[in-house]
């Protein structure tokens, strides 16, 4: 294994620990109780109702602090911000968590049509099991802005017009019906934002511990992260650019447009499918797969160190290289090629444009398949295998008497094709029209 590789490997496995470190301190400085010494104590629940009249003809801008419960924030078309509390409050006994019950207190701030709701937990020294907890459930009219803040529980903001932005520390987050900008950051748990409509706002979703989903989805930028988890966009369209990244998980894509993609995992596949990029689509996996089908771009970076690169209907500027790995394109159409894998064979069929173009394996077979009136000059060189071609060569240098090495034309010359393998055949075939 290379020196880089293990680096990388053993500070990925430190974050890890020192992720595990910090949970365990955050719950010992923010949580109390009794969990070391066991038992979950009885508990007392209660609910409470208020309606916070605003003005009905300006938006609203809706914080909420929640330091444990979960908050579920619905647009609707509402004059006044409906709040619903429900409290889960524990003790030692039943009738001390229902004793408890008054004790436990949120506070509404506001401003005119500026709200603020807040739990704040006590200080504490020990993890606790039993934590008292407040969720809020919020109906705001359609044209609010959001801000939630919460270190425990689920996330949840639906039907609004008006951005959103949520910090989560432990819980799952979910997004859906928005109209503005959306910036999700979650310590550890899912997110998930479907039908997102934001307009010249940015849409970022990130995640350290959990997967990450965006369907349905159109903005400026659009960023998707996640340090261990998955990445899975299906019908989401940028202006600008899309940026995907993870270290531990796939990249999926599948329908959808962009200015510019780039999409990178340290340990996971990446598959591109019916994307239609106006410029560049770069791709960068450390151990994965690569595979893209009827990705269109005016340019193509793919580099995998362990994996196989596919390719379906690319055009342009293509640019594959594989450490360790097969590379198969198809039904390439005018295509400038720069291929390269250290042990793999490699496949290619369709069209080529401007050269020149270069074809390298250390360890593999190299076999082209082009139409049969393709011209180029050609200088196709292999250490131990055979040179064939379907299409007449003119040979113009040989190498040597067992021709494993050979300059020369096709059809009477063109744009410069140059390949090479250390070990393994080159054949050149013709494309059934």
């Amino acid at each position: 294994m290379k020196r880089p590789v293990v680096i990388t490997l053993l500070i990925v496995a430190l974050v890890f620990v020192l992720t595990g470190i910090g949970a365990v301190i955050f719950f010992t400085a923010n949580h109390s109780g009794s969990f070391f010494s066991g038992g979950i104590q009885p508990f007392a629940t209660a609910e409470e109702s208020k309606a916070i009249k605003v003005d009905a003809e300006s938006p609203v801008t809706l914080k909420v602090i929640d330091d444990a419960g979960s908050v579920n924030i619905v647009g609707a078309d509402v004059k006044t911000v409906q709040v619903k509390v429900v409290k889960i409050v524990h003790g030692s006994t039943q009738a001390r968590a229902d004793d408890e019950l008054k004790n436990v207190k949120y506070t509404v701030e506001q401003v005119g049509n500026n709200i603020i709701l807040k739990y704040k937990l006590p200080n504490t020294t020990s993890f606790d099991i039993n934590l008292d907890t407040i969720d809020f459930i919020v109906t705001v009219p359609n044209e609010t802005t959001v801000d939630v803040e919460t270190n425990l529980g689920e996330v949840t903001v639906t039907g609004i017009k008006g951005n959103a932005v949520i910090i989560n520390d432990f819980g799952d987050v979910n997004v859906a019906n928005i109209e503005g900008g959306v910036s999700v950051s979650n310590n550890s748990g899912d997110v998930t934002a479907a039908s997102i409509k934001s307009g010249a706002e940015n849409i970022e979703l990130n995640s350290d511990f959990g997967a990450v989903t965006l369907k349905d989805a159109s903005g400026n930028d659009i960023t998707l992260d996640s340090n261990s988890g998955s990445i899975t966009l299906s019908e989401v369209r940028a202006a600008s650019e899309i940026n995907a990244r993870t270290d531990f998980g796939n990249i999926t894509f599948e329908n959808g447009s962009a200015n510019s993609l780039s999409a990178e995992s340290n340990s996971g596949a990446v598959s591109l499918a019916k994307v239609k990029v106006s410029k560049e689509i770069n791709v960068q996996s450390d151990f994965g797969e690569i595979e893209l089908i009827l990705a269109s771009a005016t340019s193509y970076d793919l580099h995998t160190n362990s994996g196989s690169i596919t390719v379906d209907g690319a055009k342009n500027t293509l640019k594959a290289y594989t450490d360790f790995g097969n590379i198969e394109i198809t039904n390439a159409q005018v295509i400038t090629l720069d291929l390269k894998t250290n042990g793999g064979a490699i496949q290619f069929s369709g069209s080529l444009g401007n050269g020149p173009h270069f074809v390298k394996s250390d360890f593999g077979e190299v076999s082209l398949t082009l139409p049969a009136d393709t011209k180029l000059n050609v200088d196709l060189k292999t250490d131990f295998g055979g040179i064939s071609s379907d299409i007449p060569l003119t040979v113009t240098l040989d190498g040597s008497s067992d021709k494993n090495h050979q300059v020369g034309t096709i059809n009477g010359g063109g744009d410069q094709l140059t390949v090479s393998t250390n070990g393994g055949s080159i054949s050149i075939k013709t494309l059934n029209p």
